[in-house]
């Protein structure tokens, strides 16, 4: 196999051929199924220790000029998503991926997309006051508020770990206030 790619950035085991890169790219997008901003994309491999962002961004341009991915309005913006060929491609040649990397791209993608979306269906409102600072917890579904949670931390530091870690995962709040609540916990 040719290393035509950047080393740099890339963790062990990482691809360094920029067509195992073109087809790593098809098949996470074919994979988890809806389409990603070219930037979602670069956070999932950058963060998976996958790839080199000027190697990705590269062979991001090449896929799009073969048609292999396609740009689309998707959610009020421009994402990437696979081309019919790009799946097609992908699935003939994802045995030539290594399963490590595979599952690890797609996984970290796939939490990727579920942050973005928990992002944009929930809120976190950080205000300071005199008595520290006040972080308001939202939760909405289809335009309506399931709850609202505000609570008085210290400081803006706290306040940004609580918003950190609402957003990784906003149900399992709702669920514990409800099983505290109902005192489903004690069973």
């Amino acid at each position: 196999m040719k290393f035509d790619a950047f080393a740099g950035g890339v963790e062990i085991g990482g691809p360094r051929s920029m067509l195992y890169i073109k087809v790593l790219v098809c098949y996470v997008l074919k994979a988890v199924k809806v389409p990603m901003t070219r930037t979602q994309l670069c956070d999932a491999m950058q963060q998976a220790g996958l790839i080199n962002y000027f190697d990705l961004n590269a062979a991001i341009d090449e896929l799009l000029l073969n048609g292999t991915v396609i740009e689309k309005e998707y959610m009020g913006s421009t994402h990437i998503a696979v081309s019919e060929l790009g799946g097609y491609s992908a699935t003939e040649l994802e045995e030539t991926l290594f399963p490590h990397v595979r599952d690890k791209a797609v996984k970290t993608a796939l939490n990727l997309i579920a942050r973005t979306r928990s992002e944009r269906e929930n809120k976190v409102i950080i205000e300071e006051t005199q008595n520290g600072v006040d972080v308001t917890f939202q939760i909405e579904s289809q335009g309506d508020t399931l709850l609202s949670l505000k609570l008085n931390v210290s400081d803006i530091l706290q306040a940004e770990q609580l918003k950190e870690g609402f957003f990784n995962n906003p149900g399992a709040l709702y669920s514990d206030i409800i099983e505290r609540l109902t005192g489903a916990s004690n069973n």
